[in-house]
């Protein structure tokens, strides 16, 4: 079985940083790579870490675990992660899961 692709594009700006996100993260190497980009942009003194995941179409429990993995990390060191946008399919899991409040998507 091989993944299908997973595309991330990083955005820079005052400390903080952007990712955004297109394709699956459904398998545990999209996941992982996920949670490492979260950790090295906080490895790198942003004070947050915005994650843009409206493009993405398949979002799965190993997607999740990166989330808040990363973000329970991020919080060690003063650095807020959240979720500032979403496709339908991931909005829809992450209300299932009832990780919208958490992961900031549905302030402001």
């Amino acid at each position: 079985m091989t993944c299908s692709a997973l595309t991330m594009r990083t955005e820079r700006s005052d400390g903080c940083c952007r990712l955004v996100l297109d394709g699956e993260v459904i398998d545990p190497p999209h996941a992982v790579e996920l949670y490492e980009a979260i950790c090295r942009e906080v490895q790198h003194h942003a004070n947050a870490v915005e994650v843009d995941l409206s493009g993405v179409d398949l979002f799965g429990s190993a997607g999740i675990n990166a989330l808040l993995m990363a973000r329970k990390e991020a919080e060690l060191v003063g650095c807020v992660v959240t979720v500032i946008a979403a496709s339908p399919i991931v909005r829809r899991v992450l209300e299932i899961t009832a990780l919208t409040e958490l992961l900031g998507l549905d302030e402001g």
